[in-house]
């Protein structure tokens, strides 16, 4: 007698052994992240895990001395202890340690969809649905919160819903807290969410009042130690004060109608009408059968809470209608949906397969249920095995990681973290900075505005600063601003002047990239022409890598390559005499990258 209860355990079991053998063979090609060195997200995330392996607290930046992490730090701190614990280096921790995440996001999201809809069929495509091999490898914080934190939440959510009991609300408590270490706007959707719950609870159960209070109670005791690891600066230190507008500068314009209006047309059509893949085609599907099911079935506890939880990824969404004309911010929209919308539509997708298993009787454990269910779960796995082969030979960025990143930059690797304490600054360009902090944790003076992910630190000041100390014309000024900034080095490459500016054969100015800059402001440009720095007063976007109509522009005083001394010194020469060369990279007898440490007496 087969016994078919166990038959979705069974291809559960797997398919975590199958992607996580797929993913390892896939990922083993690779001898550099599937990443540009230079502003990539990957090696953003290399910089803050590097950061911790090597001493620095996980609750301060990984790139700017003294202040609040932009990468939240949980995924980094458990990836390093990773690293450390199997003795691998970073790059080939990270991948493996994908792997990993695989296997538990597995489990994870079919704990949750066993819970919310008690079919073990349902849970096992709702898996592949939602933690696709395709979707992988995880190399970064915010796929990292999706897979994991995400479903955790929900499900601790629900259960509190659901059971009311004390137990769950901790639970709820404690996974709240650590998506403020986790992920900025996952935590401020689950926070606007939370208040949803929050006040249907009140509304609905009048005479409850009391025991509504005292759980609440008790997973605000909980969250709170754990949101203060975060928040402590933010609110008693920065007083929440930004000093530049961090929020519209890498997304589409939120503060336009148009962009507005445009954004939920598109997020409509992209998840109740998208048919551009097999995947999306399958979801569209049961989505709709999901939202019809949701009409026709009676009220229970699912019901309610899938009703809230939709409304609240709603609210969570599309504040920005709310927000922007009343504050002058948003939540990041694009990512918002990414997470809220996109797992509202799953759950739905996985009602409507409940659907057909009420339309097509398929309650008992035969041969019937098992072929349905079974034949689209090997859709879905032949769907998700392609797609993640597909980006292994494909694509752009997989193909550059299977190539090693640049000699100079594993010798300086070698250097740093042989000779330099995690938090040594080093001086150079912003780009050349984030490939400097990718490769081995160390502090920068300067750094993309929009990768630091910190509204809190004057990033404008900072870069004015820094070309006041390279291109001014006050040595006494520099000294002062170097022990302010605590600079202990400076690293140059062949790559400093093209990392700012392009020029074609002729000399002439043809692109900007990422030079240093600062917001225009009379302030600002009496400093600078204060110590001689030349500036280009500009309309322009701030983020090198995302440029376009939707994205917003500012006032902005870019620092003129008119600065620059010459190629392989673009400094100003008065520094020479406190700069010490400690290593060099040569090619063909040339020097193509020089480290200098910064001494003053």
């Amino acid at each position: 007698m087969i016994n078919y209860k166990k038959l979705p355990i069974l291809l559960l079991i797997f398919y975590i052994i199958f992607g996580a053998i797929l993913q390892y063979e896939g990922i083993s090609q690779f001898k550099s992240l599937p990443s540009p060195i230079y502003g990539g997200d990957y090696y953003c995330q290399m910089g803050a895990i590097n950061h911790i392996r090597y001493g620095g607290n996980p609750l301060e930046s990984s790139a700017i001395l003294d202040s609040i992490p932009g990468y939240l730090p949980m995924y980094g701190f458990l990836c390093a202890q990773f690293c450390n614990l199997f003795n691998f280096d970073t790059l080939h921790g990270m991948l493996y340690f994908s792997v990993l995440l695989f296997i538990i996001a597995s489990v994870i999201w079919f704990v949750l969809f066993r819970t919310l809809f008690r079919d073990d069929w349902i849970a096992l495509i709702g898996v592949v649905l939602a933690n696709g091999i395709n979707s992988y490898p995880i190399l970064k914080y915010t796929s990292f919160t999706l897979k994991i934190m995400l479903p955790l939440f929900i499900l601790a959510l629900y259960l509190s819903f659901k059971e009311r009991k004390l137990v769950y609300y901790i639970f709820l408590g404690i996974i709240y807290g650590l998506l403020t270490l986790s992920h900025m706007v996952c935590f401020i959707g689950a926070t606007l969410i939370i208040l949803v719950f929050l006040a249907y609870e009140f509304i609905k159960n009048k005479e409850s009042y009391k025991e509504i209070l005292k759980n609440w109670m008790v997973f605000g005791i909980v969250s709170l130690p754990i949101l203060m690891l975060y928040w402590y600066k933010p609110i008693f230190v920065y007083h929440l004060h930004r000093p530049y507008d961090r929020i519209h500068m890498d997304t589409p314009d939120f503060g336009r109608l148009d962009i507005q209006i445009k954004f939920l047309f598109d997020t409509i059509a992209n998840y109740l009408f998208n048919f551009k893949s097999l995947e999306n085609i399958v979801l569209t599907i049961f989505l709709w059968l999901g939202i019809y099911r949701y009409f026709k079935i009676e009220n229970s506890e699912l019901k309610e809470f899938l009703k809230l939880f939709a409304l609240g990824s709603i609210i969570s969404t599309f504040s920005y209608f709310i927000t922007e004309p009343i504050l002058k911010i948003n939540f990041i929209p694009t990512y918002m949906s990414s997470f809220y919308i996109w797992v509202t539509c799953i759950l739905f997708s996985s009602l409507g397969l409940y659907f057909t298993k009420e339309y097509l009787k398929l309650h008992e454990e035969n041969l019937k249920k098992i072929t349905i269910y079974g034949m689209i779960f090997l859709l879905l796995l032949g769907n998700v095995t392609f797609g993640f082969m597909n980006y292994i030979n494909n694509n752009k960025w997989a193909n550059v990681g299977k190539q090693p990143i640049a000699p100079w930059y594993l010798s300086l690797q070698s250097y740093l973290l042989n000779n330099t304490n995690v938090n040594d600054v080093i001086l150079s360009t912003k780009e050349l900075s984030f490939a400097i902090n990718a490769i081995s944790g160390r502090k920068v003076m300067v750094y993309r505005w929009a990768q630091l992910n910190n509204p809190y630190i004057n990033l404008p000041q900072r870069d004015l600063d820094a070309a006041i100390i390279l291109y001014g014309n006050d040595t006494k000024k520099k000294l002062e601003l170097i022990k302010k900034y605590h600079v202990k080095y400076l690293y140059w490459d062949i790559y400093w002047i093209n990392s700012e500016f392009q020029f074609d054969k002729n000399g002439r100015l043809v692109g900007i990239y990422d030079p240093l800059m600062t917001l225009d402001k009379p302030e600002y440009r009496k400093e600078l022409e204060k110590y001689g720095v030349k500036y280009i007063p500009l309309y322009f976007w701030i983020d090198p890598a995302v440029r376009g109509d939707n994205i917003r522009k500012f006032h902005i005083l870019i620092i003129s390559p008119e600065n620059y001394y010459n190629y392989t010194h673009p400094w100003k020469p008065d520094l020479d005499k406190y700069l010490v060369e400690v290593w060099n990279y040569t090619y063909k007898g040339k020097k193509i990258a020089v480290l200098y440490k910064v001494k003053l007496n």
